[in-house]
């Protein structure tokens, strides 16, 4: 019986066409935000804002969604991801744009689903739909109805610092645990899903935890013509700013470490070149200084067999 040969993911991954990981990625993007956007709103609309539980769960659904797509695409699911990934040549340049442009349309279509699904009524006010799920500061902040009784809010560069700081978390975790081919390391998506759940954690209550520039602007287009504070499109460039800049801050930083290390292994090696070359010369200069010493000892193991064979013949 004749045993057909295992196919690894790796070689799964690699033989995909690119059509088919461009699709994948739409699809994991549109089911992820799905998930984010329903679980945010009816959670928080129904129960409150329960930080542990928005975390967790935003965790488990990246990590998820994930791993359905790292055996095809990486389950990169968000473009501050693919920029790093490009920018290390984890990614090539043609496969990168296409991604990121399945992820916002995912993230698009994930967002028209949600809205057709909320519950049509006028008693329930816009607001506690949609203020859970859309991205902001200021007034556009999830606790600005809590902040405004102490006259304070979450300024933008507060929420720059504190996305830039969170994305730095989950890109730099996607890039330890994906290879320099862009294949994905055992364990992937369970860090992926730690990291978005820690990142989570870091900038709910200040900015409602954007994290992924497809996942906010896949929101803001729909809460865009709804009754809310502030319009989610005019504060969205903050949630590509922010992402963009960690994901290029990380890959600068991957690309600097590589490139000390391959300067010190050079060195390394020219050190030890030079210490070789220095011993063969300090080792042939020794032969030509002390000739007669190595000659006078030849000479002396002669005479000595000489003398031997003498006096066995006596």
């Amino acid at each position: 019986m004749i045993e057909a040969p295992e196919t690894t993911s790796e070689e799964a991954r690699s033989d995909s066409p690119l059509a088919i990981k461009i699709a994948t990625e739409f699809i994991a993007t549109a089911l992820l935000m799905f998930t984010i956007y329903t679980f945010y709103s009816l959670s928080t609309a129904m129960y409150g804002i329960n930080l542990l539980m928005i975390a967790v769960g935003t965790g488990v659904a990246y990590a998820a969604a994930i791993s359905i797509a790292s055996k095809v695409s990486g389950g990169q699911l968000n473009p501050a991801v693919t920029i790093a990934s490009m920018f290390t040549g984890r990614t090539s340049y043609l496969e990168g744009p296409c991604y990121i442009i399945a992820q916002v349309l995912g993230s698009i279509l994930a967002a028209g689903a949600f809205v057709f699904i909320l519950p049509q009524t006028k008693m329930v006010k816009d607001a506690n739909w949609f203020a859970p799920v859309v991205n902001g500061f200021e007034q556009g902040s999830i606790s600005a109805t809590q902040l405004k009784s102490v006259n304070s809010s979450f300024g933008v560069i507060t929420a720059l610092l504190v996305e830039v700081i969170a994305v730095a978390i989950i890109v730099a975790t996607a890039m330890n645990y994906t290879k320099d081919n862009g294949k994905t390391n055992c364990g992937y998506s369970t860090h992926m899903g730690i990291a978005y759940a820690a990142a989570t954690l870091i900038t709910y209550q200040i900015t409602g935890s954007g994290l992924n520039p497809a996942r906010s602007t896949g929101i803001a287009i729909f809460a865009n013509f709804k009754e809310l504070e502030v319009k989610p499109l005019t504060q969205l460039w903050v949630f590509w700013i922010a992402p963009i800049f960690a994901a290029a801050l990380v890959g600068f930083i991957i690309l600097l470490t590589k490139l000390l290390a391959v300067s010190e292994d050079k060195t390394l090696a020219g050190f030890e070149n030079d210490a070789n070359a220095l011993y063969k010369k300090h080792h042939a200069l020794s032969n030509i200084e002390d000739p007669d010493a190595k000659y006078s000892e030849h000479e002396i193991n002669i005479d000595f067999d000489k003398t031997a064979e003498a006096n066995q013949n006596n």
